[in-house]
């Protein structure tokens, strides 16, 4: 293995323990969340949510209030890390490298593709993240071993494992996500969060202009 995946799957046996139940209450996923983001404001760090928070935050003004679908319930949240949402940004024409500017970029993008409203098709993207199932990392890896696809919660759309860490999206012109640090972080309701380090999109090339 390479030694990413070598520390993952350290990671994957180190954690698989604490993801049966505990009597203790366990914060919500937009809570943990924020609590790894600091104030959740644009910063130099690309590794925490920064970018996610505000995107969950403007679709939940939409017709999917999905901050209250990521407060809880038993589902399993992909959430990308900024340098995640940077990559995006890139992929789609942005030449710099600071999370304001990638998330305008971004958002721009989603305006044009959806004729004027960046709302329906960001909140698309978002329930793209998102699985009905319970998916520990060990669990994960087992489905891409077995070549099990991942439910999510937009309509009609999975996500695919592969290679152990690694997640087939619609769009084959980008590249693909994979399993990141921090994975298996517990919120309530049985929910988990697992960090990935691109953003998966819901879209195929032509739609993405590719």
């Amino acid at each position: 293995m390479r030694p990413l995946n070598t520390l993952l799957a350290s990671a994957v046996l180190l954690s698989s323990a604490a993801f049966a139940d505990t009597a203790e209450a366990r914060p919500s996923v937009p809570e943990i969340l924020t609590e790894l983001s600091g104030d959740g404001e644009f910063d130099n760090n690309p590794f925490d949510y920064d970018m996610l928070l505000k995107a969950v935050v403007a679709a939940s003004d939409g017709d999917v209030n999905v901050l209250g679908a990521l407060s809880s319930g038993k589902f399993t949240l992909f959430a990308p890390n900024d340098l995640g949402f940077i990559r995006l940004a890139q992929d789609l024409g942005y030449t710099g490298s600071d999370e304001a500017g990638a998330f305008g970029a971004i958002v721009s993008f989603l305006t044009t593709a959806g004729e004027g409203d960046p709302i329906p098709l960001l909140t698309d993207v978002l329930l793209y993240h998102v699985s009905p199932e319970r998916i520990s990392a060990s669990r994960f890896i087992r489905k891409a071993i077995r070549n099990k696809s991942v439910e999510t919660l937009l309509t009609g759309a999975e996500i695919q494992p592969y290679r152990l860490f690694f997640l087939k999206d619609a769009a084959d012109g980008l590249q693909d996500p994979s399993l990141f640090f921090p994975i298996n972080l517990f919120a309530k309701d049985r929910a988990v969060i697992h960090t990935i380090n691109r953003v998966l999109i819901p879209l195929t090339n032509d739609q993405l202009g590719l």
